[in-house]
């Protein structure tokens, strides 16, 4: 119960309720018990006060009495009523009969009890009330000079000098307990904020910052040891969670491209089949009609427009066929002819293939370390690949330089870049390049194939391809494959052309 109480309170107050009140009701007691005794010490001096002078007039008024000369005893009792000390004085004779007073008051006394304390002859000093006030009264024997007892000395003083005394001094002690009590719960309250309050506002502040979503904040390790120890570890803390938060959002991407590439696959298989099954049913009749129209043309007696006609059913046939061929490639499964081949014999095989057909109209050149690194592949695919991308980088018009180069990363993969001089690629269709049919260009030799070929055969061989800028100003593919390092070492000297 307790402990849910405290928890609605600031630490400051939890500071004060558990030292300071403790530590001021402690001060309190023992300025209590201090001031208790003090005022014993107080009532026992006034009490002295008025016995000494009580002592002090004994003689004189003990040998007046002796002589009856009343008028000296009044005279020495007048000269004791002059001090401030005392509130009156009174002598009995042997008899109790009062013969001489001074005061403010009249004590009303019994005959057998002043004879009591005459008989006595002892001193008695006792607090009691005279008219309805309380007074302290001190009795005193008088002895002749035979030591004879001849009467009864009474001082008396009022109890309200004692207690004004005391009231002030209770006073003064109360007020100097309130001002202490003050300076020291200034002086704790002030020690507490320099030495913890202030970081403890800093931490609370910090994860105020990041609760309202400064997640880049972290708290300063300053202050007492467990303090900073505190703000580190919520600065680790922080630290944890935003990297669980990365993680998460690393997994979360990494799954959407996968899941992004198996759609793709699996719509780039379907179209594999359909392409391959399309290919197959139309290879046979392109052929006979190729072969018919070849055969009318061996004909001498041809017209001219029949003969053109002829030649233009050749033609279309030819593209009809290189579409087959480029869908039967889109629809091939994965290799089974992969072996060790150098980087330098595929990049210059595939240059020389794509020169040969541009006859010198395009600069194609290659670039890289002979004989480069070796990749396990299937050679023939890897360079159908790379013609694809060579030939797609000639057929535009203002191209006139076209490069291909190889080298091998820091992740031990190796990549061909192929680039070249022209217009590129406009950004809002780089998404779409690897779609089948997909093309910007529409002439007969562009078929909308090469690009998702060559993305298929990368794909196969478990690498990448990049659409990049090139250093020449025109368009740039980027191809990353892995290096199989799981293969004898051995293979690595084999090369096969």
């Amino acid at each position: 119960m307790w402990s849910a109480i405290f928890n609605r309170f600031s630490l400051r107050t939890v500071l004060v309720l558990y030292i300071l009140v403790p530590l001021l009701f402690a001060m309190a007691a023992i300025s209590y018990l201090g001031l208790r005794g003090m005022e014993n010490i107080l009532e026992q001096r006034m009490q002295e006060d008025v016995q000494l002078v009580a002592r002090a007039i004994r003689l004189p008024v003990s040998y007046s009495l002796e002589k009856e000369r009343y008028g000296s005893v009044s005279q020495a009792l007048q000269s004791v009523f002059h001090i401030e000390r005392v509130y009156g004085a009174y002598v009995y004779d042997i008899q109790g009969q009062r013969i001489a007073a001074v005061g403010a008051v009249e004590p009303d006394r019994q005959e057998f009890d002043v004879l009591q304390k005459v008989e006595s002859g002892e001193r008695e000093g006792r607090y009691e009330k005279i008219q309805g006030r309380r007074v302290y009264s001190y009795f005193v024997p008088l002895f002749d000079t035979s030591e004879k007892s001849i009467g009864l000395l009474q001082v008396i003083r009022r109890k309200s000098d004692f207690e004004s005394s005391i009231y002030w001094l209770r006073y003064g002690m109360a007020a100097s307990i309130f001002v202490t009590g003050l300076c020291l719960s200034g002086l704790v309250l002030f020690g507490f904020h320099k030495a913890l309050g202030r970081y403890f506002i800093r931490l609370a502040q910090s994860m105020s910052r990041v609760e309202s979503g400064d997640h880049s904040h972290r708290a300063r390790p300053e202050g007492p040891k467990e303090i900073a120890s505190l703000a580190k570890s919520l600065n680790s803390l922080l630290d944890s969670r935003d990297r669980s938060a990365k993680e998460i959002a690393e997994r979360r991407d990494a799954q959407q491209v996968l899941e992004s590439k198996l759609r793709q696959n699996e719509k780039m298989a379907a179209v594999g089949r359909l392409a391959a099954g399309v290919a197959h049913e139309l290879g046979a009749p392109l052929s006979l009609i190729d072969g018919k129209a070849q055969r009318c043309l061996r004909k001498s007696d041809l017209s001219t427009n029949l003969a053109e006609s002829f030649q233009d059913i050749r033609r279309q046939v030819q593209r009809m066929s290189d579409i087959i061929r480029q869908l039967l490639d889109f629809g091939k499964g994965s290799m089974q002819q992969r072996r060790w081949t150098n980087a330098a014999y595929l990049a210059e095989s595939a240059v020389k293939t794509v020169w040969k057909e541009t006859e010198g109209r395009v600069e194609c050149f290659a670039e890289g370390p002979e004989p480069g690194p070796s990749l396990y592949v299937d050679p023939l695919r890897i360079e159908q690949a790379l013609v694809n991308l060579l030939r797609n980088a000639v057929q535009f018009e203002t191209s006139t330089r076209v490069r291909l180069t190889w080298e091998q990363a820091a992740n031990q993969e190796v990549v061909f870049r192929v680039e070249d001089d022209g217009p590129g690629i406009a950004p809002d269709i780089q998404p779409r390049l690897f779609e089948p049919f997909f093309s910007t260009r529409k002439n007969a030799q562009n078929t909308g194939m090469g690009l998702p070929v060559v993305h298929g055969i990368v794909q196969e061989h478990g690498g990448t391809i990049q659409i990049i800028d090139s250093e020449l100003g025109g368009a740039g593919f980027r191809i990353s494959l892995p290096v199989q390092t799981g293969k004898n070492q051995i293979e690595q000297g084999e090369e096969h052309v």
